[in-house]
């Protein structure tokens, strides 16, 4: 059974199917969206415990998107992590001013990604129990 909800924004077929399975594995729905214009505004079950957003989108300035979804009030203080590739660490450095806490390389996240899942996970859990928002994970 799944007791949070991960928004991925990811336009990467192979990669979104290993993302989603660890969300997966970790107890998750994973909702996909290859763009902005895909994220529901209202995600049935309320805001996510967690997004993750791909660097290298192709149909959409993942900087901006990290934007819009900090400046939304069901998304402002979701944790977010973001990732890409190593060789433009000016996108990690934009990602994080736009207001995304982790913005790591593709080989850091792979290995990074069950721990932050798993610490949302738990803070989106105990937030429910408390009628609290989530704190950051």
């Amino acid at each position: 059974m799944t007791d949070h909800t991960v928004l991925v924004v990811v336009d990467d077929l192979f990669f979104s199917s290993k993302i989603g399975e660890t969300v997966r594995q970790l107890g998750g729905n994973p909702l996909f969206a290859a763009e902005a214009s895909e994220i529901p505004d209202d995600p049935e079950g309320g805001p996510p415990a967690a997004i993750i957003v791909d660097l290298d989108l192709s149909r959409t300035d993942a900087v901006g998107l990290i934007s819009h979804l900090r400046d939304g009030e069901a998304t402002r203080d979701t944790p977010m992590m973001a990732y890409g590739r190593h060789t433009r660490p000016e996108a990690f450095a934009r990602a994080r001013a736009a207001g995304c806490e982790r913005a790591v390389p593709r080989s850091e996240f792979v290995k990074r990604l069950p721990e932050f899942i798993e610490a949302c996970r738990r803070n989106a859990r105990a937030a429910r129990q408390d009628g609290e928002t989530a704190p950051g994970c």
